[in-house]
């Protein structure tokens, strides 16, 4: 039995070739309605990690000592077991509040696994909870002031999906990061990779309109950089952290690159997830799940052997040589996640040479997007990831793999996920 499974298994992972040479973006394929009413995604009570602690927050009571937007938001930020460290700052007006963003006054980003912050100084808190299910639920709030005397109340934002379910991204309430030329003020003047996220993107179509604090290899990218429009051409401007803006703004004088990687590796893990969760239930409504099911099994075929090359990071943008990376603080709370499984945490090891991560198997395989995708779904590619990984020669299409990273990330992942194993 065992060996007719592998037989199978090696012909199913046969087509990985045409899929990644035949790849197809979001423009190219069906969009998801994320209000159909199949989904339920404004029925259903969230279940993502800020929904756990919004009835808190509204419940509690301002003491006459309020403390400053900073100091309230680094103590929500431990509340949420985000890393202050995970700082970024972007200035360009790709945002709900655009009219108080701009190169003078950025908006900082906080990020863990399954939870985005941000905020703009003098303006509102945006709080995004990945649920497993219904995917990004947003929230939006004020920071409490002098005069507040019970936590202002924290509104699920309609007015967020408006970017957050775009068709940009294929209609699924996911995640954004842009990259854009940026003008004087924080306004698009061009925009790159559009529909595009992961970590597959190449850096100089990163970072438009973001700040990269020290080192930053990417002097082609438009990071630290505006634009001006000069006799039908565009003309760089130089515009390094600090110098427009003030830091005591902030909590921390940081927006470094290692953060920037990490983000950009989450969003395109989480966008998948959550597309291949709305579409499964767009596929398979009123139908009747057999084997003999051609479609869903296509769909099951194809769409796990894209993600398991996005999760074992197939097409890895990587780094240029002799990239000086800072923040030891952040590396320090990103690699030892105080709430994850002990051995889990071998799969958040960065390597930081020529790639993002020493064991290349997404430390997401443990976030809230992929648990929620359908059993069925999981099943095949979890198979097919432990067939990968327990081949001793190696899958051509994986060679880059070492034997002795494969172990490793297998052995990670035995103990990590019930019954992997035994799949």
């Amino acid at each position: 039995m065992k060996t007719h499974i592998n037989h199978r298994l090696i012909g199913i992972l046969s087509i990985f070739l045409f899929l990644l040479l035949h790849h197809t973006t979001h423009a190219e394929e069906s969009k998801v309605n994320f209000l159909d009413p199949i989904h339920q995604y404004d029925e259903i009570e969230p279940n993502d990690p800020f929904s756990k602690i919004r009835t808190k927050l509204e419940s509690s009571k301002i003491n006459s000592e309020s403390k400053s937007p900073n100091e309230y938001l680094a103590s929500l930020l431990e509340e949420l077991s985000i890393s202050i460290h995970s700082q970024l700052l972007v200035y360009s007006t790709t945002s709900l509040q655009l009219s108080k963003i701009s190169p003078q006054n950025p908006r900082a980003i906080y990020f863990s696994d399954d939870i985005y912050l941000g905020y703009v100084p003098g303006g509102q808190i945006e709080v995004i909870g990945i649920d497993p299910t219904l995917g990004a639920i947003p929230y939006i709030f004020n920071i409490p002031t002098d005069t507040d005397v019970e936590h202002p109340l924290i509104h699920r934002s309609s007015r967020c999906m408006n970017c957050h379910a775009s068709q940009d991204i294929g209609g699924i309430p996911g995640l954004l990061i842009s990259s854009v030329v940026p003008g004087p003020g924080g306004g698009t003047i061009d925009r790159f990779r559009k529909d595009l996220t992961g970590h597959d993107i190449q850096f100089n179509d990163r970072f438009g309109g973001w700040h990269i604090t020290g080192h930053n290899p990417f002097t082609k990218s438009w990071a630290n950089h505006s634009g001006i429009m000069e006799n039908g051409q565009i003309k760089r401007i130089e515009n390094p952290p600090g110098t427009k803006f003030k830091w005591d703004k902030y909590i921390t004088n940081s927006s470094n690159l290692i953060a920037h990687l990490l983000l950009e590796h989450q969003v395109g893990f989480t966008n998948r997830c959550i597309e291949i969760n709305y579409k499964f239930r767009e596929l398979t409504h009123n139908q009747n799940l057999t084997s003999e099911n051609i479609p869903l099994s296509n769909f099951l075929e194809k769409k796990s052997d894209t993600l398991l090359s996005y999760i074992l990071f197939k097409n890895e943008a990587k780094l240029p040589p002799d990239t000086k990376f800072e923040n030891p603080t952040f590396i320090s709370d990103f690699e030892r996640k105080h709430d994850a499984p002990t051995f889990s945490n071998g799969l958040r090891k960065l390597n930081l040479k020529t790639r993002l991560l020493e064991n290349r198997c997404s430390y997401m395989i443990f976030s809230n997007s992929f648990l929620g995708l359908p059993e069925q779904f999981k099943k095949v590619l979890l198979r097919k990831l432990k067939f990968i990984l327990e081949k001793k020669e190696g899958i051509n299409l994986f060679s880059y793999l070492s034997n002795s990273e494969r172990k490793n990330i297998l052995h990670i992942l035995s103990q990590s996920i019930y019954g992997f194993s035994n799949i």
